[in-house]
């Protein structure tokens, strides 16, 4: 059997056998009693609903963040990646280039694609020019000297 609240406590409740009601020190407790009921109620429904409203919130700013990503350009692409890395303690550099090349269209990661393939084939051809002009500039500093 359960304890009396204080409200059953109250005007309609029942009498002992010698026609008393409760004694003050019961209704009190009962009181007290009824009062940490409440407020744990009222404690859970408040965490129920503040942790809803967390949750709802954090899916809302991820969505943001990676709406901004998508659609921020290479900047903003660069800046989230920068972050995300270094949050994770990753290189913040190589993180923001990754994010600029995340956020690149596909006809632009091709073109830099070939761009690097062009340079790294040129690049035997680059030096062997730039030899020939350093003898062409010995060539001619000596001639000068000679003269």
């Amino acid at each position: 059997m359960r304890p009396m609240t204080a409200l059953e406590m109250g005007g309609d409740a029942p009498r002992s056998s010698n026609g008393s009601g409760p004694d003050p020190a019961e209704r009190r407790n009962a009181a007290v009693a009824d009062l940490k009921e409440s407020l744990r109620n009222l404690l859970r429904t408040l965490l129920r609903s503040s942790v809803g409203l967390v949750l709802e919130n954090v899916e809302n700013l991820g969505g943001l963040v990676q709406k901004m990503a998508s659609s921020g350009g290479l900047a903003m692409g660069g800046l989230l990646g920068g972050v995300r890395a270094g949050l994770a303690g990753k290189n913040p550099i190589w993180g923001a280039l990754k994010g600029a090349v995340g956020a690149m269209s596909t006809g632009m990661r091709v073109a830099i694609i070939l761009a690097l393939v062009l340079a790294i084939v040129l690049l035997p051809i680059t030096v062997v020019l730039l030899l020939v002009a350093l003898i062409v500039l010995i060539i001619v500093a000596a001639a000068k000297a000679g003269s």
